[in-house]
């Protein structure tokens, strides 16, 4: 087998590859974290109805309410992400460039 040596293959590898491969294996602890915390309580506090907006006082700074629908909806999307990354083999191709420890936030 060759070794490649190429400095642009080399400069993908190391600038593109494995930092992307690192955010998505923070990317999928950070989603089973909040997907622990969502079924632990909060999905229920917070409920499904679009009549039901989220008050984080927000508003003058222009930042839109999100309904309890919009969170439902997006911790739906975040369950699909999580399956495909949860599927066999998968994380394993993901964290094999990763060269620094996955840091705990």
């Amino acid at each position: 087998m060759a070794d490649i040596t190429n400095p642009e293959a080399i400069k993908f590898c190391n600038e593109y590859l494995r930092p992307i491969s690192e955010q998505v294996r923070k990317l999928k602890a950070q989603i089973d974290d909040l997907l622990i915390k969502w079924n632990s309580g909060v999905g229920t506090i917070i409920g499904t109805s679009v009549d039901d907006n989220i008050d984080d006082g927000r508003d003058a700074e222009g930042i839109s309410r999100l309904t309890a629908a919009d969170v439902v909806a997006v911790g739906l999307q975040l369950i699909a992400i999580q399956t495909q990354l949860d599927v066999t083999g998968v994380m394993e191709k993901i964290t094999l460039p990763c060269v620094r420890p996955l840091q705990a936030t």
